[in-house]
């Protein structure tokens, strides 16, 4: 049995103990959040408030859409909900900020030519701040040793694609759907010098890639909240989203536990795991897809000890209720 905590309390403990310190200092922490769909409703609507506030970047990724048991399709849910080109203009201005250039009120949610900006701001040309800039692109984000190669070259590109004047077409488009899944083919991104495809053997270092580049362009880290209730269906209901064999429910899993295993690959980030009451299943029958099934991942989440009156908000997995519920005993 899982620990059962008010989402109020949850969400107090997840924003004091994580959210404030520890993800934006770096840290990574995955987290399984059993709840209703009435609790689902308010808890997205709280986490995304609370992003906003604190500058970090929401993902939510939904296993009724997805393929939640390949990686690859994690990785392009995660990519489709960033926006690349401001990601860009941050490191941009990020760089031109320790060049001790003025970039007070140029705002990188703006559609412009961040170059541009920069110049006009400090009474330059445009190619001279180009120029001056490009060997620090080069330095921080193409050489860049915690990110994978054929990534930091597509950062790099999507940088200097940034040099993009006013009725242009934008030259990093094709690595932007290349990301996001739109387009996967990879001749698509070779003029680029991009060679490496993303997909099931891949796509946990381009994910982790992701993670780190969030975080290095100034965002305080990222939130990812992955809804996988939909795995735990023992029954097909035909209803025109994804159902998972009992095959697909392990591969899932197994993708958690090396999420769980592997956090200190992931930078400044926040993985939850939003699912059902039959995720908490621990019979291994034929129809079951609960945790239960696969020992690796559910040995990993469940807690050895609980206290019979306190109930820990922070644990690896809890039950969120919405209101005073009965403490485990």
């Amino acid at each position: 049995m899982a620990n059962t905590v008010l989402l109020p309390d949850w969400l107090e403990a997840i924003e004091s103990e994580y959210l404030s310190t520890f993800i934006p200092n770096g840290g990574a922490s995955v987290k399984f959040a059993v709840t209703s769909d009435q609790v689902k409703v308010d808890l997205y609507a709280a986490v995304r408030e609370r992003c906003e506030n604190l500058g970090m970047q929401l993902v939510s990724l939904d296993a009724a859409t997805l393929r939640a048991h390949m990686p690859q399709d994690l990785f392009h849910g995660l990519a489709s909900s960033v926006n690349w080109r401001e990601a860009a203009r941050r490191m941009v201005l990020r760089l031109a900020r320790e060049r001790v250039y003025i970039v007070e009120g140029i705002d990188p949610q703006a559609d412009m030519n961040v170059f541009e900006a920069i110049a006009e701001a400090n009474g330059l040309e445009h190619q001279f701040v180009l120029s001056n800039l490009r060997p620090q692109i080069q330095e921080r984000v193409y050489r860049e040793p915690m990110m994978a190669r054929d990534f930091r070259v597509a950062m790099t590109q999507i940088c200097l694609a940034e040099d993009t004047r006013a009725g242009e077409s934008y030259a990093g488009q094709p690595i932007i759907d290349w990301l996001s899944g739109r387009n996967t083919r990879i001749s698509s991104v070779r003029p680029f010098s991009i060679y490496t495809p993303i997909n099931r053997t891949t796509a946990r270092h381009f994910f982790e890639s992701a993670l780190f580049w969030l975080h290095h362009v100034g965002y305080s880290g990222t939130v990812i909240l992955l809804d996988n209730s939909r795995v735990t269906l023992a029954r097909n209901p035909r209803d025109g989203l994804r159902y998972y064999t009992r095959a697909m429910v392990l591969e899932h899993y197994e993708l958690l536990r090396e999420f769980v295993d592997s956090t200190d690959r992931l930078t400044a980030t926040m993985l939850v795991v939003v699912t059902s009451n039959e995720f908490l299943e621990e019979e291994a029958g034929s129809r079951s897809r609960g945790f239960g099934i696969y020992q690796a991942l559910m040995t990993r989440v469940i807690d050895d000890v609980r206290d019979r009156n306190l109930v820990n908000p922070v644990a690896s997995l809890v039950r969120i209720s919405p209101h005073e519920a009965p403490q485990n005993g």
